[in-house]
């Protein structure tokens, strides 16, 4: 589908549908929901959102770069290590956008510290500076050691790309999702959007911000990133044991099988052979009273 068509289908959809709280729901929640409820057609306004995510979160076939990656974004990189403190990252005053700005360096805040109060994402200074990133931006930073292993292997920066590309697209599924719930324009919110994602050293995302509109999201905080570690975890524990239960009916399913089909054969050659004890028998019986027979003597004269 175009992405005119689908920008279209949305906004048609943000007027005309009853929109369910996603809004309320985490991501991770949110994300197998979604799952679900695609693979079955059930819900036209997220199949919808899912497409439109996708087709922001795609690029060149086989990207090897951020900027093949993401061809629909002006996008910049930083090779360096960006050593920010999750309670700096957090705060609304801390300057994300200068990451954006021309001759940035990766470690250009690293000695950033507040010289007050956290401010409301309403401040004035805050809403300036964010205002002044644009739409459709995206600065990355990635640490020395990971552009090193990239540069000596392709296979494995195209397989970063792809993991950026994934978490992108699942976080656009999201954050459209709770835009839709608020009864924003879904289209309009993900062309405002711009991105600001700092990596580990295998191409995790460590810390990012996405903002647009004047506003901001920033994450994961080291105890979300924990939180979201463990649910998917425990997720993955109760599908092993859901898997294991499921082998372990059909092992006892199959192995009463086994014996009801070796029970029945045996009652099978039991059967067989008393019939045919019965018929030798009866057959011995036959041959005995013959013989009975035969040999009485005649009557005569005595």
């Amino acid at each position: 589908m175009q992405i005119n068509s689908l920008i279209n289908n949305l906004s048609v959809q943000n007027r005309t549908s009853s929109v369910m709280p996603y809004n309320k729901m985490d991501q991770a929640s949110f994300l197998d929901y979604m799952k679900q409820a695609t693979e079955t057609g059930s819900n036209a306004e997220l199949t919808g959102i899912a497409e439109l995510s996708k087709a922001y979160s795609v690029g060149k076939a086989d990207a090897a770069c951020f900027a093949d990656a993401f061809t629909r974004y002006d996008v910049t990189t930083h090779v360096g290590n960006a050593n920010i403190s999750d309670a700096h990252w957090q705060r609304n005053d801390f300057p994300i956008w200068k990451y954006f700005e021309k001759g940035a360096s990766a470690d250009c805040l690293n000695n950033w510290e507040p010289s007050g109060p956290n401010p409301p994402q309403t401040d004035p200074g805050v809403q300036r500076g964010l205002a002044s990133i644009g739409p459709g931006k995206m600065s990355v930073i990635i640490p020395d050691a990971l552009q090193k292993k990239m540069d000596a292997d392709p296979e494995y920066a195209k397989e970063i790309m792809r993991k950026v590309q994934k978490w992108k697209e699942d976080y656009d599924n999201w954050d459209n999702a709770t835009a839709l719930s608020l009864g924003m324009d879904v289209a309009e919110h993900q062309a405002s959007k711009n991105y600001l994602i700092n990596l580990d050293e295998d191409g995790n995302v460590k810390q990012y911000a996405v903002s647009g509109g004047g506003n901001s999201i920033k994450g994961p905080s080291k105890e979300e990133q924990r939180q979201f570690e463990e649910e998917q975890k425990a997720k993955r524990e109760k599908q092993i044991k859901l898997e294991r239960e499921k082998q372990e009916y059909n092992r006892k399913v199959a192995e009463q099988k086994r014996l009801f089909e070796e029970e029945r054969y045996h009652r099978q050659v039991i059967e067989t052979v008393m019939k045919d004890q019965i018929e030798s028998d009866t057959s011995i019986q036959g041959i005995l009273s013959t013989y009975s027979t035969n040999s009485s003597p005649k009557g005569g004269k005595a």
